[in-house]
């Protein structure tokens, strides 16, 4: 009988942790949402545990990011080593809020399913121009 029980609590806290998790994920979800909320909208996958920043078609930044994704050599011209800092900080945080495991994703602004930049658990993983 007792291992029974301890079977039933471990399932009862492990569906407890499970369920904080994904209230953590999504509130943070909104958190990054909102902070990027000029640029673009921030979205998250459970499955991959990645999140997806795509940018509003109509900025400089998606035009300039456009370029970038239509010619990378435009990199360097674009200043795009800042603002893929600013998407790291961003992925070390997330990694401070979850501990490892989770990708932060900006992607294409003429393909929206294209990856240009990725980082995972603060350290870059894929970037267009490279």
């Amino acid at each position: 009988m007792e291992n029974g029980s301890t079977t039933v609590i471990s399932d009862a806290t492990t569906k407890q942790q499970q369920e904080q998790l994904k209230l953590k994920e999504q509130e943070l979800t909104q958190k990054l949402d909102t902070a990027y909320s000029k640029i673009g909208d921030v979205t998250f996958n459970t499955d991959t545990k990645t999140f997806q920043l795509k940018l509003y078609t109509d900025s400089d930044l998606s035009k300039s990011v456009a370029q970038i994704e239509t010619d990378p050599s435009l990199a360097e011209e674009a200043h795009w080593s800042n603002f893929t800092d600013s998407l790291l900080k961003t992925s070390k945080n997330i990694k401070k809020s979850f501990k490892t495991g989770y990708t932060f994703e900006l992607m294409g602004v003429n393909d929206s399913n294209k990856v240009l930049f990725a980082a995972k658990d603060g350290a870059e993983i894929s970037s267009i121009t490279k």
